[in-house]
């Protein structure tokens, strides 16, 4: 009898079934006229991520005539549904097809799967600054990574023109993730590091809080935004546990997880509906994560970090870094709730540990120079006059 690993893969089956389907459609869409447009794509979320926001809004400043479009769909669980998902990416195609640069911040079928004409830019606009763990291509086949036959047959990662990366001692880690290049790989901050700077940003987060916490008005305030497991089990930390712990180094503690993982239900674990990691990082006095790239977040928002990674050997056997963990991060880690909650009472973390963070894994521009949002939306719009002529153009010559 044929082992499991050598049985027919149905999955894989139904993966290349899927691209091919998908490249019919593509080769259909070629007669669309593409137009002096960019779209902008993710499926880490259903509502566009603050990146995609800051950065139209930076492009139409920049170009006017530049048609923006933002489309932010999570691939669902379950059959029935995954086929609704099937006829939305039919939407996404013909956007793609339409537009001169696609920016994707992670993994798209339409990106990478299917075929593509000429004239179109494709951008890989990683959702996190820093590198961190490894992902993408430096982990199939691996237990945290895809599995290598399914990576194949959906192209993971295929065909990027350019990848952005938030500092040049990332450029080779998102090179090997994306298996580009290094030369495709280009240093240019995202824009959420703009907003992480913003005074009037931080002003109306925490007036935001005041309205929801009016209790901690006055309070220390600790931020815990730990990694996601790929299994979408819980964190090895308890946050209940650490809120209860921190409130006796008279810290309140507000936990944001990642939204694919269940949530405690308990009336001391504080979760701050509507405000982000990022938003809570403009008012927070400390950050506490165990893996999370967020602590480059908090690097640059100047907010004093801890790590926290009582499975640092087994999630290193499973996941692995782009560095040395955590030596090369310059931040003090705790293996237990109690040694952070000490480590916190003699605040083990200074300023220089921050900043020395910040500048090695992340470009901040400096005063005087193009801001991290504008930046890239004259690298896309430039891109766009290259490729091809505006939209007045292509109306004149209808």
């Amino acid at each position: 009898m044929m082992s499991v690993a050598r049985r027919l893969r149905l999955d894989v089956l139904a993966a290349y079934a899927a691209r091919f389907a998908l490249t019919v459609v593509s080769v259909v869409m070629r007669v669309l006229p593409r137009r002096h447009k960019v779209t902008l794509l993710t499926r880490q979320s259903s509502t566009p991520p603050s990146d995609f926001r800051l950065l139209r809004e930076a492009m139409l400043r920049t170009d006017p005539s530049v048609e923006v479009v933002m489309i932010a769909r999570m691939v669902p669980p379950g059959i029935v549904r995954k086929f609704a998902y099937a006829a939305h990416l039919l939407v996404e195609m013909y956007h793609a097809s339409t537009s001169r640069v696609l920016v994707v911040d992670g993994y798209s079928i339409i990106a990478s799967a299917t075929p593509r004409s000429e004239g179109l830019t494709v951008v890989q606009l990683w959702h996190a600054l820093g590198a961190l763990k490894k992902f993408g291509l430096s982990i199939v086949g691996q237990r945290g990574g895809r599995d290598p036959l399914l990576a194949k047959a959906m192209r993971m990662h295929a065909g990027y023109d350019i990848v952005i990366a938030s500092a040049e001692r990332c450029r080779e880690p998102f090179a090997e993730a994306f298996g580009a290049d290094v030369s495709k790989v280009v240093v240019a901050p995202l824009p959420r590091v703009d907003r992480l700077r913003d005074p009037a940003r931080r002003a109306a987060v925490r007036e935001r809080f005041t309205y929801l916490y009016p209790e901690l008005t006055g309070k220390k305030l600790a931020l815990f935004a730990p990694t996601v497991r790929t299994e979408g089990s819980m964190a090895t930390i308890d946050p209940v546990e650490l809120t209860r712990a921190m409130a006796d180094a008279d810290y309140a503690t507000i936990t944001k997880l990642h939204p694919l993982v269940p949530v405690p239900v308990d009336s001391q674990l504080r979760v701050a509906p509507g405000l982000s990691t990022q938003d809570l990082l403009l008012i927070a006095d400390l950050f506490i994560t165990d893996y999370s790239s967020a602590v480059f977040e908090a690097a640059v928002a100047e907010v004093p970090s801890y790590l926290i990674a009582p499975d640092l050997d087994a999630y290193t056997q499973r996941r692995d870094f782009y560095l040395t963990y955590p030596e090369d991060l310059g931040l003090p880690m705790a293996h237990t709730i109690d040694e952070l909650v000490e480590m916190v009472r003699h605040d083990m973390c200074n300023r220089d540990q921050i900043k020395d963070l910040s500048e090695k894994f992340v470009a901040v521009p400096g005063a005087g120079h193009t801001n991290a949002t504008d930046r890239l939306a004259q690298l896309f719009t430039q891109r766009l006059r290259e490729l091809g002529t505006t939209t007045n153009e292509i109306s004149a010559a209808s």
